[in-house]
């Protein structure tokens, strides 16, 4: 990593580290960071003279494989339950549903070789677009091509999908801050499959709980192992 990524994951991560200390949560500190991470990469964008091919409407990221956090679930579980319909809710919860039900029936790889519709893709469009996960927040390709070959042959990863490289180390160094910063607090570093953390968070009320206390926070989500990966 070269210094100026550096600096940035170092950056984010004290200033993390001091908003999680003082507000005794990652919650709005991780509002707060994504802010920062969407204001470094639209800069960098604007300053690059590659553009990524994304736009509204397209949507062959969303069937990749996600994992998330657990302060990055219980964000979207907050923003859930405040911003969304009960009926749309409701929806996405059912999609999760049926995911977890293939998934579970995956290995890991397998997982990663099949297209599965994120649960929060309602029309084409992300329905949590403004607290969604580092991860989907990270990805902006370059040739729209490479993401629709990828998506119809997704068990064939010799398919590179074109990023922008500058984005991809400020997206990894801010992200990295941020989680090295929540680990560091003494919050819950591991990282979970998105659609089964999703229905755990929605169904025990005692995961926040498990949160605030530094523990394991989902015990029936599938858990992501770097060794998996």
């Amino acid at each position: 990593m070269s210094d100026k990524f550096e600096q940035a994951a170092i950056g984010e991560y004290e200033r993390s580290a001091n908003d999680i200390g003082k507000l005794k949560t990652t919650l709005t500190p991780l509002k707060r960071s994504y802010l920062r991470f969407d204001k470094i990469i639209s800069t960098t964008i604007d300053e690059s003279p590659t553009k990524p091919a994304c736009k509204a409407g397209c949507s062959y990221c969303c069937y990749y494989k996600v994992e998330v956090k657990a302060h990055e679930m219980l964000l979207i579980h907050e923003h859930m339950k405040k911003n969304l319909a009960p009926a749309l809710t409701t929806q996405i919860l059912n999609s999760a549903t049926e995911n977890a039900a293939v998934i579970r029936t995956l290995t890991p790889k397998e997982h990663l070789a099949t297209n599965i519709k994120c649960p929060f893709l309602i029309e084409n469009q992300c329905s949590i677009y403004d607290v969604r996960p580092f991860r989907c927040r990270s990805f902006h390709a370059v040739k729209v091509e490479s993401c629709e070959a990828s998506f119809a042959n997704p068990s064939d990863f010799s398919i590179a999908t074109e990023l922008i490289e500058e984005v991809s180390h400020y997206s990894d160094a801010l992200s990295q801050g941020f989680e090295a910063a929540a680990m560091d607090t003494g919050y819950d570093h591991r990282t979970y499959d998105l659609n089964t953390a999703l229905l755990e968070v929605f169904a025990d009320a005692s995961v926040e709980k498990r949160y605030k206390r530094g523990k394991k926070v989902f015990k029936t989500a599938i858990e992501v192992l770097e060794e998996a990966e």
